[in-house]
């Protein structure tokens, strides 16, 4: 593998870029807490890994030649993201942190995390742009007839790829952990929540048109 150096600063900037994966974590984090937050990058550390399996096996180049397959998943995943986004955006009293926390006050705890693992893993299942991904930006930084088979240059990239992605959403969700304590107001909590769903759905209109 060349350029590994290159790679690496290619995969930071792509992460810290704003995308659907970065709203989604933003999203659970102030409708729920960080731990919301934190599952969400679970759920789309495990999607990483299920394309990071499709390419290994060859299959995603089939679902990137296959306009019928390719189209199936933008379209999908662009209506995934408005439909959370308009939850989001339509949502009504946010859950603070305290609600999930401690005893006898969270019946419903379990439901919020399930439900933000598998935003986290659907959305990155049906997002276009990370099959892309894996077919267009990793290949460039991988050697054919290296000592190293592409099999495993492709495990290699990928694991850095869900390493830095994994790190910088961590810290994404400190951020607004610390903004959403520091802004106590609930009122001005639910507007911010209401305007990552408004983004949200941006994000799933530019997927369906592009």
């Amino acid at each position: 593998m060349d350029n590994l150096l290159a790679y690496i600063a290619v995969v930071t900037v792509l992460a810290m870029m704003p995308g659907a994966d970065s709203m989604i974590i933003m999203k659970n984090t102030l409708n729920y807490s960080s731990n919301a937050g934190r599952v969400t990058i679970a759920g789309i550390v495990l999607g990483h890994l299920f394309w990071t399996t499709i390419a290994v096996l060859g299959l995603a180049v089939v679902i990137a030649n296959s306009i019928v397959l390719f189209s199936i998943i933008k379209y999908i995943g662009a209506a995934y993201l408005i439909y959370i986004g308009l939850r989001s955006f339509t949502a009504g009293q946010l859950v603070s942190t305290d609600d999930l926390k401690g005893a006898g006050a969270k019946p419903d705890a379990s439901g919020y995390m399930k439900g933000a693992f598998m935003q986290g893993l659907v959305s990155n299942i049906l997002n276009p742009k990370v099959l892309l991904l894996y077919i267009t930006i990793m290949p460039q930084f991988m050697t054919v007839g290296g000592g190293v088979g592409e099999n495993q240059q492709l495990v290699i990239l990928a694991a850095l790829l869900i390493g830095i992605s994994s790190v910088w959403f961590l810290i994404v969700v400190e951020l607004v952990n610390v903004m959403k304590k520091w802004l106590k107001s609930p009122v001005f909590q639910n507007w911010l929540a209401k305007g990552a769903g408004a983004v949200l759905v941006l994000f799933g209109i530019r997927t369906a048109i592009e």
